[in-house]
């Protein structure tokens, strides 16, 4: 499969990449390409090389402290005809919280170490079409030491129509606690926000300014 992102194209997706402070994290191609931090029998990767996700753009907004999941949905991630399964849904929503945690730490406002899904709720809204492009935003509701609570909405664009809303926590058990990050790390991160200027105008420019992090 061509795994270049083509979210680019939307219109919604174009004004989100040049909201002030917006950063890419990941591509589809970074990811199914084994550029990325993930390990290559991640689920993501997985389903997009066998199509049941075409495309998957995640960014970053350093200001709002947002994560934004953008995916396209293919047409056989059914549980009702032509309706996205319910897991699905779910497991976008997982994984956009489990990315903000990640970017969280690499600005040094969640402490270090692997985080785990514990608790997730979500509430479905409204039935998610199939082979559709949506967006996944999740931000940060509490942080108690080991501990963040999170949420999320599934949306068809930015202030669109409401497929599904999550929360969830994600902790960090006590054996897994790691010093912070070195000066590395944390102006690696920094270098990364340095783009937010930088606004990508091809789906190879995301690719670029994402493996620069």
């Amino acid at each position: 499969m061509d795994a270049t992102t083509g979210l680019l194209s939307l219109d919604w997706s174009k004004e989100l990449v040049n909201t002030p402070g917006t950063i890419p994290v990941l591509t589809a191609g970074a990811l199914v390409g084994g550029d990325s931090e993930l390990p290559p029998d991640h689920l993501f990767s997985t389903l997009l090389q066998t199509g049941l996700l075409h495309d998957m753009l995640c960014l970053y907004n350093t200001e709002q402290r947002q994560f934004h999941t953008l995916i396209t949905l293919g047409p056989n991630v059914c549980g009702h005809p032509r309706i996205t399964h319910g897991g699905m849904t779910a497991a976008i929503i997982d994984e956009t919280l489990g990315g903000l945690n990640y970017v969280l730490k690499r600005e040094g406002i969640v402490p270090h170490g692997p985080s785990f899904t514990v608790h997730l709720e979500v509430g479905y809204k409204a039935p998610v079409p199939a082979s559709t492009s949506l967006i996944c935003t999740a931000s940060l509701l509490s942080l108690e030491g080991r501990k963040a609570w999170v949420l999320a909405e599934v949306l068809d664009r930015p202030g669109g129509m409401l497929f599904a809303t999550g929360k969830g926590l994600f902790v960090i058990p006590k054996d897994k606690m790691l010093p912070p990050s070195k000066a590395s790390e944390s102006a690696a991160f920094a270098d990364a926000g340095a783009n937010a200027g930088v606004v990508p105008e091809t789906e190879t420019e995301v690719e670029r300014l994402s493996l620069q992090q």
